[in-house]
């Protein structure tokens, strides 16, 4: 084939497909194993060559049909580098095809140990993590992602993060959205992700941040296990939509204003089917471990973190639909279970090693369990165009179940595809009708809320990612991306895309995973220093970001000279952060008080002196409303203050220096309001009433309910 003719290449690899497949029977053979000469058959699918049983969701009709694994599952030319500079288009097909050679050694195994009856099959740490970042690609290299990025220039770009990837991509020169995502795609194939290798780091300052974030959190949040249904009658589809799925309730939203909609979700679990009878289960770190809970500390923290990330945004007792799958984590070669509690191995050096060892048992889960997986595939196959399965008769059978079943599964009609779910529910009953099996489709509508403004969260968000991003940058670059943000568009960008910010100085590349850690965790390793809490005070402020209210500071203050929009939206981010970081000082349960302290010194470092005195001057609005709401003061709010007298100094004093002279201005001007003899902590400057101040009373209630 020329170098230059369209080539099919496929998002979910031929090894896999096989695993679904079978040898092709020509229908028209005369006898069982004998050649079919004289009839035309379809490239790939002459007898004996490898095909896989597929309901097909075409937009005529549905329809059950054999296809070859060579056309299905798959796009013309999608890892094709199609610019016109592009000096090795099909490098990244070939990076793949190395990849999926390394993978496929590994799950042959993993199918070989369990074909054979064994309870476990043991995997070295190198086996592990191709397998992890092989999963991960089968996420990010589908059709949707495609789609999504298929696009030459920015502006054919429709995602709600348009305005962050354009960023990024003045910033690295980029002319197409698809080149970005090829991008990152080269770059995960590429990543050394062995055990002395800073691989965050590397991948963070290479790929853009929706991307990167994406893929952390799939490695460093879920952790792996083998499950097969202990029923011999029953087995996994595998759907072209599959890799895209998380477990997780649903919450939809739709602006009344634009009609926009925005779906939220905790992420539970992921799946990736690797054969009918094995699946790799994804399972998160919030969810019940049966090792790791036998220890009350670490049981106690994982509670704490899951009503801090899931039950303050999606609501009290927010649970999984698969809580109670019977899995655990893999037992490594350098722990040992004592009294059914993770400890150190006797004589263990504690280094971490690419020989480590991993050992998965395969799970035998329940038709119940087995049934929801698969139900949670059909439930989002309609974005696709295929379902794969074994036997026809099971796969109907399972179809029966889907369709009939309460609603506990899926089939939850509403929110932006409301329309193509009906119709594809519809289609799929059809085909059973056809198929001789008489059903009643059941369905039901979820509601939808309209209370909130999702353009204006979208932009609370975006202007908390980059200021949040920035942090760890040093005050040329804060400037280079600010200059380079002044000249774009307004910030937009999906909350679901921004769910994990990380604000590690030195990322901690193993992230407590029983995987790659033996044992129980340091509380103060989770809480109590620097990136950890950076990374759970940016949780929580994502959580809260539609409750946050917005003040208004005056035109004294706006018509100050250099003074922007954007400084104040940043400058009411760094308000919040500082009072999150004042409630978890208060929170007994956690360890550390001077969290408060740390971030005023970063702010006095990091800030430019004009975005420092607008922090300020959020702290005086703050202070007047509560004095406000005391009827000690007036209904304006004034804003001047001896911190106004160095703005006229910043182009003579170090912005360090000037920032600490403005904090002790305001701190000496509220202390004598106070009528106190002496300066103020930060703690005691904005607080000790934080969460009862009027302006912020939702939000900091919300965190004071969670965390005290």
């Amino acid at each position: 084939m020329s170098d230059n003719a369209p080539q099919y290449q496929h998002f979910i690899p031929q090894f896999i497909l096989k695993n679904f497949g079978h040898p092709y029977k020509c229908p028209k053979a005369p006898a069982s194993g004998s050649k079919c000469k004289k009839h035309h058959h379809e490239k790939g699918k002459y007898p004996d060559d490898p095909v896989v049983n597929c309901l097909e969701l075409l937009p005529e009709a549905y329809k059950i049909e054999e296809l070859s694994v060579q056309r299905v599952c798959g796009l013309v030319d999608m890892y094709t580098d199609q610019s016109p500079n592009a000096h090795l288009p099909r490098e990244l097909e070939g990076k793949f095809s190395r990849l999926e050679g390394k993978t496929s050694v590994v799950i042959r195994k993993i199918i070989g140990a369990h074909q054979r009856g064994e309870g476990k099959v043991i995997l070295t740490r190198t086996q592990q993590t191709v397998l992890r970042k092989f999963v991960y690609l089968l996420n990010q290299r589908g059709s949707g992602f495609f789609k999504t990025f298929n696009c030459n220039s920015i502006n054919e770009y429709k995602n709600n993060d348009r305005d962050l990837l354009e960023e990024f991509m003045d910033r690295h020169g980029i002319q197409r959205p698809l080149d970005v995502w090829l991008g990152a795609l080269s770059a995960i194939i590429d990543l050394d992700m062995s055990v002395t290798a800073n691989w965050q780091q590397t991948l963070k300052s290479t790929v853009y941040c929706g991307l990167f974030l994406h893929f952390v959190e799939n490695i460093t949040e879920f952790w792996m296990s083998f499950c097969t249904p202990s029923s011999e009658d029953q087995g996994f589809i595998l759907s072209d939509t599959g890799s895209h799925v998380y477990e997780g309730p649903t919450v939809d939203f739709q602006d009344k204003a634009t009609g926009e909609f925005l779906c939220l979700a905790p992420r539970f679990h992921l799946f990736a089917p690797i054969s009918p009878r094995l699946m790799i289960v994804l399972r998160c770190q919030h969810l019940p471990e049966p090792h790791e809970d036998n220890n009350p500390e670490i049981k106690a923290m994982r509670q704490l973190q899951r009503e801090i990330e899931i039950d303050l945004i999606y609501g009290p007792g927010t649970t999984s639909i698969l809580e109670d799958l019977p899995v655990h984590k893999a037992i490594n070669s350098y722990s040992t279970l004592v009294n059914g509690i993770w400890t150190k191995r006797p004589g263990w050096d504690e280094q971490l090693r690419q020989t480590d060892t991993f050992s998965f048992p395969f799970f035998k889960i329940s038709t119940r369990h087995a049934r929801i997986i698969n139900g949670l595939l059909l439930d989002h196959a309609f974005h696709g165009l295929t379902v794969i399965f074994n036997k026809k008769t099971a796969f109907l059978d399972l179809l029966e179940w889907f369709l009939t079943e309460p609603c506990e599964v899926g089939k939850r009609l509403g929110g932006e595809h409301h329309a193509e779910q009906m119709r594809y529910l519809t289609r799929l009953t059809a085909l059973m009708h056809a198929e001789g099996r008489n059903i009643s489709l059941r369905t039901t509508n979820k509601p939808v809320s309209n209370h909130l403004d999702i353009e204006s969260y979208k932009n609370q968000n975006n202007t908390a990612a980059r200021w949040l991003e920035g942090l760890d940058k040093s005050p040329a670059d804060k400037e280079e991306a600010k200059d380079s943000r002044e000249q774009g568009h307004d910030a937009k960008i999906d909350a679901n895309q921004q769910s994990k910010v990380d604000l590690q100085d030195e990322p901690d590349e193993e992230r407590n995973n029983i995987e790659d850690h033996p044992i129980e965790l340091d509380p103060t390793a989770k809480f109590g220093d620097g990136s950890r809490d950076d990374q759970l005070v940016a949780m929580i402020y994502e959580m809260l970001a539609y409750r946050w209210a917005l003040p208004d500071l005056g035109p004294k203050i706006m018509l100050r000279a250099q003074v922007t929009p954007e400084n104040v939206n940043e400058s009411c981010v760094m308000l919040r952060i500082w009072l999150i970081n004042g409630q978890l000082d208060r929170n007994t349960e956690l360890p550390g008080t001077d969290r408060q302290e740390r971030l005023l010194r970063r702010y006095q470092l990091q800030q430019s002196p004009i975005l420092f005195w607008l922090f300020l001057k959020q702290c005086r609005y703050l202070i007047w409303k509560s004095e406000l709401k005391e009827a000690k003061t007036g209904d304006v709010f004034p804003g001047e203050g001896p911190e106004d007298e160095y703005l006229n100094e910043m182009t003579t004093v170090e912005p360090h220096d000037l920032n600490i002279k403005m904090w002790k201005a305001i701190n000496r001007d509220i202390a004598l309001s106070r009528k106190l003899g002496e300066e103020l902590s930060p703690a005691e400057l904005t607080s000790p009433n934080a969460s009862e101040f009027s302006t912020q009373h939702q939000s900091m209630r919300a965190i004071k309910d969670v965390l005290d």
